[in-house]
């Protein structure tokens, strides 16, 4: 399987470091997570938005329903609007389609917790999306939902995926809960994707990480004061690099060597790219993750063979 990196919004970065993923495997692709402007990300990384058969939504905050949103849009079938899977169907049963055109599903796969589909629908994408064209839609007029219930994995072009469930905290108050994933496949090596949430007690997903052969993990690197060592302050949301290296300042969360050796970090501000701290003060990310004993940093357009 192959894993691209894919720039997916701009909530943190200017230039598009928000890193999502393309998984392609035996002609097929999915797309992990859609944030606000994935569309654009996968043109400018020279895939099609009709060759994503299959998105993974891990959890429904804003830039991920956008990205969702333009998805749809950008997908729907104007030409024959087929208003459901079910309408789909029953056309390709007729014999007045073109003579030699091969005709493909009009949206891709939409692969959630089946409690998470239903608040995707319900409190977020049916307000923009429920009415075209003159009808009432559905979730099943844009995407083909894959409900998952929790603590089943899905499978994907013989990979198994499990969805590890995280906590994703907001506002300091609010508890969300939001969906990592554990790929594997017999031969292959084993990946986790904590898929842009936040970083956990180690306990509640170290084993997931002792499991993976090698880990995406997201990684906030605003407010960390690179030539003290310190961590001066963070979103709350995700992952802080302070954290994940273990600066005692950080309320430090003490990977073992084993699994920071495995981990690379999805980062979201382009001071990385950079090479500066969010403090101005010059920092070469790339030689501080090796000194932490990090596997590195990811970059839109990086590919990996697993």
């Amino acid at each position: 399987m192959k894993i691209r990196i894919i720039g997916c919004g701009n909530a943190f970065s200017y230039i598009n470091f928000n890193q999502s993923f393309v998984l392609e495997e035996g002609g097929r692709r999915m797309l992990i997570d859609c944030g606000a402007r994935v569309p654009l990300a996968l043109i400018n990384a020279g895939i099609k938005l009709s060759e994503i058969d299959t998105i993974y939504i891990s959890h429904a905050h804003a830039d991920h329903i956008g990205g969702l949103e333009e998805m749809a849009f950008s997908l729907y079938d104007w030409v024959r609007r087929p208003r459901s899977w079910d309408d789909y169907a029953a056309m390709v049963k007729r014999d007045y389609f073109e003579p030699g055109v091969t005709y493909v599903p009009y949206a891709p796969k939409l692969i959630a917790n089946e409690k998470l589909l239903e608040e995707l629908w319900n409190y977020s994408l049916r307000g923009g999306l429920d009415s075209m064209e003159g009808f009432d839609s559905t979730l099943e007029t844009f995407f083909q939902p894959v409900p998952v219930k929790a603590n089943v994995p899905f499978t994907w072009q013989g990979w198994r995926f499990d969805l590890i469930q995280q906590i994703h905290i907001m506002t300091g108050s609010i508890i969300k809960y939001t969906f990592g994933l554990l790929a594997s496949k017999a031969g292959s090596k084993t990946v986790y994707f904590t898929t842009d949430s936040q970083h956990c007690s180690p306990r509640q997903v170290e084993i997931f990480y002792k499991r993976a052969d090698l880990i995406f993990q997201d990684c906030e690197c605003t407010g960390v004061d690179t030539v003290n060592r310190e961590f001066k302050f963070g979103s709350g949301v995700h992952a802080n690099y302070a954290q994940l290296a273990g600066w005692q300042s950080a309320n430090s969360v003490k990977l073992s060597a084993e699994i920071k050796a495995k981990m690379l970090l999805d980062h979201y501000q382009d001071f990385v790219s950079k090479m500066k701290d969010g403090f101005g003060a010059d920092c070469d990310w790339y030689q501080l993750a090796a000194e932490d004993g990090f596997k590195g940093f990811v970059a839109v357009g990086e590919t990996y063979e697993v």
